[in-house]
């Protein structure tokens, strides 16, 4: 326990330092060994399992997906469509907008791209419709975070990999606290649009039909992913790589609005995104690696059991630790680093490794969005060259309601069980 303490300070220290967290986790981690005295040629072959797991094979082609919607006309024909049909009713712009971020959420298990897809588009229209802006940026960040929580998800996938469980499973477990996120979202919004008076959009039926029309090939997509994967038509794999090539195919033949250059930039996109994941993911492993020889969860896991904490108070612990973490760090790291430690104490609790992965990945949806480093905050931040402080000014009401979602479903594990078996 005593070299694993010295460990996280070295860390604390680089981050401090603005060490990227890659960098800092693998030198922390490479001290430790040292202070140790292990044997190095056991960490070189730590790295390549890390990263040799197929189920990661996963990440790149989400992430590419998500890449190509971004700029290939598929996010402005499903936007277009569900204006057309809620645009007349009170926050129907802005319900469009967190149903837009669902959709996008079922194709990219991505936040950033989520909102990158949504945000350049809404924002603008929220704005023009008279919500104020603040609101606007600060709902397209929240939103946006459904991107690690709606299937399939990037960190769920990482979890998976750790906990050495069904990715499916997972997925299916977070179909219900999803949709729990976006009613939330769209009752606060009614209500917040009828105080302030807020106008909606004239609508026509026939264009209703003419825009849905146009979107079909776009909203089948998530239709033809989740589908695939629940009837076992494909693994989560295989269809994260038919993602890439139907985003493709509707951007190219079907719309006509992706070029040689949208193309190129897109693989840059998602190759950069991927080596960075990959890097971290290399780092934790040596983290990971580390906490198990000196038998750091054992420890904890022996103190926890003289404590007689019960299972859901320890979750609660690990909550707590996870809101902590997503104020200074990003989603990916955050499940490599904190997993490997919480996945074997809360198993040796007896606690679901289902529903702790759901916990864990809303814990993080939270942190997406905390100040002072939620990533979506500063991400749409960037995006409109506003204050980060408006952002989170926007977010606040949406922040609450996450939290709210994430107490819930800790404390009510029925929720995530109701899907997961139904997809056994």
């Amino acid at each position: 326990m005593e070299y694993a303490v010295q460990l996280i300070l070295i860390f604390v220290l680089l981050m401090m330092l603005r060490v990227p967290i890659a960098v800092s986790m693998g030198l922390a981690s490479l001290t430790g060994f040292l202070l140790i005295d292990f044997n190095l040629s056991a960490v070189a072959g730590q790295l390549y399992t890390a990263v040799a797991s197929t189920s990661l094979l996963t990440i790149p082609g989400y992430i590419l997906a998500g890449a190509i919607m971004a700029n290939g006309g598929i996010s402005r024909y499903l936007l277009d469509a569900l204006r057309a049909w809620i645009g007349h009713v009170p926050g129907g712009i802005a319900i469009a907008t967190v149903l837009a971020c669902a959709l996008f959420a079922a194709i990219t298990g991505s936040s950033s791209a989520t909102i990158a897809a949504v945000g350049g588009l809404m924002i603008p229209a929220m704005t023009e419709s008279n919500y104020r802006k603040p609101f606007s940026m600060g709902l397209v960040s929240s939103a946006g975070s459904l991107g690690i929580l709606i299937p399939p998800s990037i960190p769920m996938i990482l979890y998976a990999t750790i906990a050495g469980v069904s990715i499916a499973k997972l997925f299916a477990a977070g179909m219900l606290p999803g949709f729990i996120v976006v009613l939330l979202f769209t009752v606060y919004i009614i209500g917040y649009s009828i105080i302030h008076k807020q106008r909606a959009e004239q609508t026509d039926s026939r264009d209703r039909f003419k825009k849905t029309l146009k979107a079909l090939p776009a909203l089948f997509l998530p239709v033809a992913i989740l589908g695939s994967i629940y009837s076992g038509i494909l693994t989560a794999t295989e269809a994260s790589a038919f993602a890439c090539v139907y985003a493709l195919f509707v951007s190219t033949i079907i719309y006509r609005e992706y070029t040689w250059e949208k193309c190129k930039s897109a693989v840059m996109e998602a190759a950069k995104s991927t080596a960075t994941i990959m890097m971290i993911i290399t780092a934790c492993s040596m983290f990971s690696l580390f906490l198990t020889t000196t038998r750091v969860p054992h420890q904890i896991l022996q103190m926890v059991a003289e404590s007689q904490l019960s299972a859901v108070s320890l979750v609660m612990i690990c909550n707590v630790i996870l809101l902590v973490l997503g104020c200074f760090m990003d989603g990916v790291s955050i499940m490599l680093i904190a997993a490997p430690l919480m996945v074997p104490i809360v198993k040796g609790m007896g606690y679901d490794l289902i529903q702790f992965g759901i916990v864990m990945t809303m814990g993080i949806q939270v942190g997406q969005i905390t100040p002072p480093v939620g990533m979506n905050l500063f991400m749409v931040s960037g995006m409109e060259h506003e204050p980060v402080a408006d952002v989170i000014k926007g977010a606040m009401p949406f922040l609450m309601i996450l939290i709210f979602s994430w107490i819930l479903i800790t404390l009510v594990p029925g929720i995530t069980n109701l899907t997961s078996m139904f997809f056994n």
